[in-house]
Parts: structure tokens; C-alpha cells; sequence
């Protein structure tokens, strides 16, 4: 009886430490925008070496302002989810005449996210945030505070939104003040990451074998 009790002790010690495991692997050297947040920007760049998947250069214009924008899709082997993971890159240049002091981009809803510039410290947006509804589907660069914002004649640093995608989809980015225009651009798509799903399912197999191994004692 002392044995058996042993062997299931035993048994649930390993399925704790492997979702432990399986848990650090997702989400390691990543810091995550949660739904609803908002922070500081941090500094990230795309490795040099990362491959350019697809590109889109666009016009803006509203009643108020036009901006020309660049956005790229690139697989990321330094991305911070995951080696190979979508980092989805943005460039905005105001032609005026009123200045910019927001730009968004959707739908990240599902996906995990960090936002940041790149180069970091040259003109900054003071917060980066993530919206409250359908599960955090917009995340915003905002250069709305003291002054801050991007005037015309200005193109702003390389705003990069690294993901824990692996693939993706048309989608849409938006520039604000009093008004607000938006254009094509790219998003994470909803197909299921391989790479998770083998990972989880390598580990399930060597649980059963441990499982086995431990309940024949």
C-alpha cells in the first residue's frame, strides 16, 4: 500500500514539473503586454539576419494630415517568444500639417505581445498599451504627452511589435490626432503554431513513458 501511494506521489510530481516546464518554454526572455496594459517601451530589434516575409508602403490622409507609412513582417531568430517568431515592423512619416499622436495597428486578439522601438531613446512614444476589448486586438504607440508628438517632416523610429506568431494575414494600422486615417498592413494569424503543438505533444510522450516507469516501480 506504502508502495503504490509512493508511485502516484510520484506520478504527480512529474505532471506538475512538466507543465512548469512547458510554461517557461512559451513565455522565457519575454515580456508580454497584457490585455488592457500599458507601459513603458522597451528597446527591441529584429536580429539583421531576420527574413523579410512581406512588405506593404501606404498614404494616410485624413482632413487633418497625411503620412506615408512602411510596415514588414519579418521571421525573427531573436525574437523574444521564440526563434523564427513574427515580428510585425512599422515607419511613419507626417507630411502634415498637424502632428501625429498615435498609431495603432490590429488585430493582435490571442497573441502574445511585446511593443517597443527600434533604435531605442531617439524619440520614443511616452507609453505603448493594449486594448481592453476582443481580447486586447489593438496595440497603440502613443506620442500624446508634453509635447511629444511626431510633427510634420518627421519619420518616426522603427516601432516593432514582436509576437508569439508563426504565421500571417492582412490587417490594419491607423494614425491619430483629432482625426484618424487608416491603412493595409499585416496581423498574427489564427492558424495554431506547430512548434508549440509538437513541443506539447513531445512532452506528453515522455510523460506517458515516465508515468509507466514509475507506477511498474
Amino acid at each position: 500500500m506504502v508502495s503504490q501511494a509512493n508511485r502516484v506521489q510520484q506520478c504527480r510530481k512529474l505532471v506538475v514539473l512538466f507543465t512548469f516546464v512547458v510554461s517557461l518554454t512559451l513565455t522565457a526572455h519575454a515580456a508580454v503586454l497584457g490585455v488592457g496594459g500599458t507601459a513603458p517601451p522597451t528597446a527591441l530589434t529584429p536580429a539583421a539576419s531576420s527574413s523579410i516575409l512581406a512588405s506593404i508602403t501606404g498614404t494616410i490622409v485624413t482632413p487633418t494630415f497625411t503620412t506615408d507609412y512602411t510596415t514588414w513582417v519579418k521571421s525573427d531568430p531573436t525574437n523574444n517568444f521564440c526563434s523564427g517568431c513574427l515580428d510585425f515592423v512599422y515607419q511613419f512619416t507626417n507630411l502634415g500639417p498637424h502632428p501625429n499622436q498615435r498609431f495603432s495597428m490590429s488585430s493582435f486578439s490571442g497573441f502574445m505581445v511585446d511593443a517597443g522601438t527600434n533604435p531605442f531613446g531617439v524619440h520614443d512614444p511616452n507609453t505603448v498599451s493594449r486594448s481592453m476589448t476582443l481580447g486586447g486586438d489593438v496595440v497603440s504607440f502613443n506620442f500624446n504627452t508634453f509635447g511629444n508628438d511626431i510633427v510634420p517632416g518627421e519619420t518616426t523610429v522603427q516601432l516593432v511589435i514582436m509576437t508569439n506568431a508563426l504565421h500571417f494575414e492582412p490587417g490594419f494600422l491607423s494614425a491619430q490626432n483629432g482625426t484618424a486615417g487608416s491603412g493595409a498592413a499585416f496581423q498574427p494569424s489564427v492558424i495554431p503554431e506547430p512548434t508549440s503543438l509538437m513541443l506539447m505533444g513531445t512532452g506528453v510522450l515522455a510523460l506517458s513513458g515516465l508515468v509507466r516507469k514509475a507506477m511498474r516501480g
